[in-house]
């Protein structure tokens, strides 16, 4: 009997020990699959291409030739559980030209490049990135979201400072419909020729609040971009009529050499079977001289070829440009 016993404790540690090393490498090969799977990284952006003609200004023609209704772009944005419900993220963004495959902008990643922290308390990043409430409240009566031609840009901030911020510290809040958006930045960023910075940048401070339920909406924002008297005020709403939805858009504010101005924008959009319908109008005006600024109208439609690539012609006509009061453009984008 201790024989037996004796023969059979060996098998019985041996087969301990094999399901032990079995259960061990188990856990492992589980430990590093959920590792791997709390981190992502997505590599996103839009190839856009077409015919431009541009609309002139009060001092120059309008160009024409081969370009893009809307910036090209590629980036990278991702992920990381850290455990006890926050996050680490980060949005790095490019911009170039797909007609001559050229960047935008000497900087390299001009679009955005941002990392930050999010959890249950909401998210605080750090970096170059888009003004408070710029994609919430400012693009939301713009069914052309402030590309091409047709961009309604200039209605939405009245031509006061810019789109983004260098150096920028924002915190955000997003819940049940609810946005709530507050940022601190060092120094402005002009995005283009068309919308310049102040004279004497200082910091540039913003903040905005919305709530969306669907095609409801209703947001403000709040814009003080660094010059000495600048400041922006921006109220949006959009309100579904059947498939049609309407949406509205108005601006007061100052310019940095205290010129009072003035905006709004009506719109309109709705999907169809093979894509979308849009239309807006808007009206900028220096409010302390009594003169015109901006009056554009605008009508476009997207034709989906599929989820991710639609064909576009949109037609604009600013009626207080000098020359080449009419502008278009017709191409081609695929989104990824």
């Amino acid at each position: 009997m201790r024989k037996r016993a004796c023969g059979f404790k060996p098998r019985e540690n041996g087969d301990k020990l094999r399901y032990r090393i079995l259960l061990t490498a188990g856990l492992a090969g589980g430990l590093a699959g959920s590792s791997l799977a709390q981190s992502s990284v997505t590599v996103f952006g839009k190839v856009d291409s077409g015919y431009v003609n541009k609309i002139g200004t009060a001092t120059a023609r309008g160009e024409n030739g081969l370009g893009e209704g809307a910036q090209s772009r590629v980036g990278f944005r991702g992920t990381e559980d850290l455990g006890g419900g926050m996050k680490a993220f980060f949005w790095l963004e490019q911009r170039f030209r797909s007609d001559t495959g050229g960047l935008t902008a000497a900087r390299f990643f001009q679009g955005q490049s941002i990392v930050g922290l999010q959890g249950n308390w909401g998210s605080v990043s750090l970096g170059r990135d888009y003004i408070a409430g710029y994609v919430e409240v400012q693009m939301a009566p713009d069914p052309f979201i402030h590309t091409g031609v047709a961009s309604m840009v200039a209605f939405s901030n009245g031509n006061v400072g810019t789109v983004r911020n260098d150096g920028a510290i924002t915190y955000k809040f997003d819940r049940s419909g609810f946005n709530l958006q507050l940022q601190r930045a060092n120094a402005v960023s002009p995005n283009s020729t068309t919308l310049p910075a102040p004279a004497t940048p200082n910091n540039p401070v913003g903040l905005s609040a919305s709530y969306r339920s669907g095609q409801w909406f209703a947001g403000y924002a709040y814009e003080n971009p660094g010059g000495v008297n600048d400041v922006w005020n921006f109220f949006a709403v959009q309100v579904p009529l059947g498939p049609l939805t309407l949406a509205g858009g108005y601006g007061q504010g100052r310019a940095n050499n205290l010129e009072k101005r003035r905006t709004y924008i009506v719109s309109a959009f709705m999907p169809t079977s093979t894509g979308r319908f849009k239309v807006a109008f808007g009206d900028l005006k220096n409010t302390s001289a009594d003169l015109a600024i901006s009056r554009k109208f605008a009508v476009g439609y997207n034709h989906n070829l599929s989820k991710r690539t639609f064909l576009y012609l949109n037609v604009a006509r600013d009626q207080v440009a000098i020359a080449d009061k009419m502008g278009f453009d017709v191409g081609v984008q695929h989104n990824f």
